[in-house]
């Protein structure tokens, strides 16, 4: 068995229509949630979501430096409108680490820690840094 991880960045909000944000930032999520909207994975959303993500990479070695860098290297050249976005629709941004651990004493742990350049833009854009760990 293999661990997974995913690096993801997602802003959050209460009345916000996710396309706009798009259309604002000059940047398409790869995913979007809308408040009140039943979804099997998410019964009834207590708020609407825009996010950006390069998915779930499985792998014996789960990188988050990396995994972060590539993420901040796409989002970098919208920060500014990022920023806009986050004021104008009243958004709460997250940085966002989720990490599925093998258990198998032999396999490698992932390596987790962030770059500057990944925490100059995660300052600059006002956002908080969650970090879930889950048994594989």
């Amino acid at each position: 068995m293999t661990s997974k991880g995913e690096v993801y960045f997602a802003m959050y909000g209460n009345d916000f229509e996710p396309d706009e944000v798009s259309t604002h930032i000059g940047l398409a999520a790869t995913g979007v949630r809308r408040k009140g909207e039943r979804r099997p994975e998410v019964p009834l959303p207590r708020n609407s979501a825009w996010e950006v993500s390069f998915g779930r990479v499985e792998s014996d070695v789960i990188d988050v430096y990396e995994m972060s860098e590539t993420l901040v290297a796409q989002l970098a050249p919208f920060e500014a409108k990022i920023v806009e976005a986050k004021t104008a629709f009243n958004l709460r941004c997250v940085f966002q680490v989720v990490l599925w651990i093998d258990q198998n004493e032999e396999a490698s742990m992932p390596a987790i820690g962030f770059e500057s350049q990944v925490i100059s833009f995660i300052h600059a854009v006002g956002a908080k840094i969650d970090i879930d760990t889950y048994r594989n």
